[in-house]
């Protein structure tokens, strides 16, 4: 799955994550289906049953593949590598989100792990830099993990910490889950398309840079579709359907600010609210944060 924050909210190839920022009180569509799963470090945890069925369908087929091949290990691989692995490699990428959002003074309103990855609800009252550093504390949670699983795997294969599957079990699982960290290390921090956590970092990095809100969130949709339309390809290229939705999801996220930046009002956009009608960010024309052109960033073709 993908890493995602919600920031305001943050939301992940498989593998994914995204910050979904809210504020108290506001319902979301995403825990429409979920169901809660107790709190961890006093963070409600919600899991979403999309993401239950896709465990259970992977390890299924997986003992069925096992069986035709007559290996009987590759169902319970295949289990404990998009179950738990998956699961805690996503939870403490969102964990850390919430972690950075509470260094800034902000509040946390829960975790949800879904299909594609898991979505922090958080939101704070700070500014570009603050965006910064909750957007790049996920990803960098995948870099002590990654170590963790390198050691792990040092110590059960007498020091061959390649990632050349070998047919040991407990070796190999430690490679799946050195490559699912890896993956979503530079997939979140890398793939600039929003509501990605590279997405976010780029919208940041450009406020800082002094660019106009407004260009920024003509760049943001531009760069947010291209990316979007990349990952759709790759995912039919390995046929991998949850890759296919995460590009979509993508896109889907890109026309609604496309949407809302020719209504004129980032005002109502979580990520660009707090900076829409602020004179700072509006660049030499007063307006441009709330009425930038989106074909600007397009080269005119929309």
């Amino acid at each position: 799955p993908t890493g995602l924050t919600m920031s305001g909210n943050y939301a992940t190839p498989p593998p994914q994550s995204a910050t979904q920022e809210t504020t108290p009180g506001q319902s979301n569509g995403f825990v429409d289906g979920s169901y809660p799963c107790g709190s961890i470090f006093g963070i409600p945890l919600r899991v979403h049953k999309l993401f239950v069925a896709y465990i259970v369908i992977v390890s299924v087929l997986g003992f069925v593949q096992g069986g035709l091949e007559g290996d009987s290990e590759l169902g319970f691989m295949l289990f404990l590598v998009n179950g738990p692995i998956l699961f805690g490699t996503v939870l403490i990428h969102e964990l850390g989100h919430c972690w950075a959002t509470y260094r800034i003074g902000g509040m946390v309103e829960g975790i949800l792990l879904w299909p594609l990855g898991g979505l922090a609800f958080i939101g704070h009252s700070g500014e570009a830099k603050e965006d910064l550093f909750v957007s790049v504390a996920g990803p960098l949670t995948h870099i002590p993990q990654m170590i963790v699983w390198v050691i792990l795997l040092a110590a059960s294969a007498d020091g061959d910490a390649t990632l050349n599957f070998s047919g040991a079990f407990f070796a190999d699982l430690c490679r799946h889950a050195i490559v699912i960290n890896l993956s979503l290390f530079l997939f979140n921090l890398f793939c600039p398309a929003y509501p990605l956590d590279g997405g976010r970092i780029l919208v940041s990095c450009m406020l800082l840079c002094g660019v106009p809100v407004g260009t920024t969130a003509n760049i943001t949709v531009a760069v947010s579709a291209i990316f979007g339309l990349l990952i759709i390809c790759l995912g039919a290229v390995y046929l991998n359907f949850l890759t296919i939705f995460v590009g979509g999801w993508v896109c889907n996220q890109a026309w609604q600010l496309y949407q809302i930046v020719r209504q004129g009002r980032l005002d109502l956009h979580p990520i660009f609210h707090k900076y829409a009608n602020d004179e700072r960010y509006s660049g030499s024309a007063g307006s441009a944060g709330n009425h930038g052109s989106i074909s600007s960033a397009l080269g005119g073709r929309v």
